[in-house]
């Protein structure tokens, strides 16, 4: 009767392998449940002859302990007891004689077992080699994020920067070829019961395949993308889901009364009425310099340099309604002051320029006298109302992706590859967004002086700067 040799398999090819069931305690550290090394034979006999000499090292490496192993404690400093203390392992029995006895015993236990774990960890990595790269996960995310921050803008780096940080902290800086799509699992579980949203789960998992598609493609790890397969199914991302305002919300919020008792700041009056006719994102007008704001054969246009894409950058005709609003005035005035931004009192932070603005256009959403209360419905929804607006009035798909910075590539229609951005000209762009019409709304009695915010402007400028020189 043939005797099995412990621990040997064979693929479907024929070719023989070891598998190492991990133990449960070392998982964690190295990444996997099973390990499994080629014997590079299809031989029987020579495969058994080289599964038993790794079976001597794996059983070396997983042997019981002796005290000898772990002499080295009771000669601590630390240690100041007899060593009339019984550590039989085998059996699982411990003895002291005396309380401070016990307490240095439960130490050397602990940190005898911290060791030995580390130890075999690593001969078992040694001899059944794992899928290590040589890079750890923190120099993979320097090198990442030392190209992102070329592209992307400061909110997106820094919310970028904060999941791959966070996944990180969780898996500790160990080698990236060691993650697997369990490690990428845990990390959404803790996710789930940290009460987190789908959308805000599925948000960091696509964080997270962009970074590992990163290792990937630029020869860090030769590993499948870990975080591939691992949203959470029927969760549609929240940027995607906001509502349009509809037009009797659109007449509220810009209800003459309201809107001018309440945004008392040009950042605050100027912004949702740029948005409104535009389409452009929050973040692209709050941070805007008046030198953006330009002019070519007669039409005023606004010169969106970057954004959230690499499409953002476009050119967006300055509406009739913006004009006769002031506008162009408002602009004018600022310059002569000598400022260089459109909204000066605004300072760039972690969320960029919009985070004051936003934040205070959504408590004047849920004023009673407005009441568009919905999580769906915010400074963004202006964004979405414009589209579905130039949607309504005829514009052509081309036209209204290159107006409010979407993706040229995205095609709408197989006519749509005949579409080329440098002939959607500048006339034909200001005739598509002077289509957007909002009767409702009595623009007339927004209207307001060139010089309105000037006193205002530096006003909130001299207060910061007071509260700055007082710090």
């Amino acid at each position: 009767m043939s005797i099995k040799t412990p621990r040997l398999t064979r693929d479907r090819c024929g070719v023989f392998y070891i598998r190492l069931v991990v133990p449960k305690a070392l998982r964690a550290d190295i990444g996997k449940s099973e390990l499994r090394r080629s014997l590079r034979t299809k031989d029987c006999s020579i495969a058994k002859q080289r599964a038993l000499t790794l079976n001597l090292a794996l059983e070396a490496a997983l042997t019981n302990p002796k005290i000898s192993d772990f002499e080295h404690l009771f000669n601590s400093p630390e240690v100041t007891t007899r060593k009339a203390m019984t550590i039989d392992f085998e059996r699982g029995f411990f003895h002291a004689d005396t309380p401070e006895e016990g307490q240095a015993l439960q130490s050397i236990v602990a940190s005898y077992a911290s060791n030995r774990a580390n130890a075999v960890r690593e001969q078992i990595t040694e001899i059944m080699p794992v899928n290590k790269c040589g890079t750890s996960l923190e120099t993979a995310k320097f090198r990442y994020f030392m190209e992102r921050i070329k592209t992307l803008k400061k909110s997106t780096y820094n919310k970028q920067l904060g999941v791959v940080g966070a996944f990180a902290k969780m898996t500790g800086n160990i080698d990236v070829g060691l993650i697997t799509a369990m490690t990428v699992a845990d990390y959404k579980i803790r996710l789930l019961e940290d009460n987190r949203s789908a959308s805000t789960v599925n948000d960091h998992l696509s964080i997270l395949r962009g970074f590992f598609d990163f290792c990937i493609n630029n020869k860090i790890a030769r590993m499948e993308n870990p975080a591939v397969g691992m949203n959470i199914a029927g969760s549609s991302n929240q940027m995607e889901s906001y509502d349009t305002f509809s037009a009797e919300e659109i007449e509220r919020i810009f209800h003459p009364e309201q809107y001018l008792k309440q945004l008392k700041l040009p950042d605050f009056y100027w912004c949702p009425l740029i948005a409104l006719f535009t389409g452009a994102r929050a973040e692209e007008i709050a941070s805007l310099d008046i030198s953006q704001i330009k002019e070519e054969r007669g039409i005023a246009y606004i010169d969106i340099l970057k954004g959230k894409t690499d499409n953002a950058k476009r050119k967006v005709p300055v509406h009739d309604q913006l004009i006769a609003l002031g506008f162009l005035g408002y602009v004018q005035v600022m310059k002569e002051a000598g400022y260089l931004k459109l909204f000066p009192h605004l300072r760039d932070g972690k969320n960029g320029y919009r985070k004051n603005m936003c934040r205070n256009f959504g408590k004047y959403l849920d004023k009673k006298e407005v009441n568009v209360v919905s999580e769906l419905k915010v400074f963004h929804s202006f964004r979405h109302t414009v589209v579905t607006a130039l949607t309504n009035a005829g514009v052509n798909d081309g036209l209204k992706r290159v107006m409010v910075g979407h993706d040229m590539d995205t095609r709408m229609s197989s006519h749509d590859v005949y579409i080329h951005e440098s002939e959607l000209t500048l006339e034909n762009m200001q005739r598509a967004i002077n289509k957007l019409n909002y009767k409702s709304v009595n623009f007339d009695a927004l209207r307001l002086t060139s010089t309105t915010f000037l006193e205002p402007v530096a006003r909130r400028l001299k207060s910061k700067f007071s509260t700055r020189e007082a710090e």
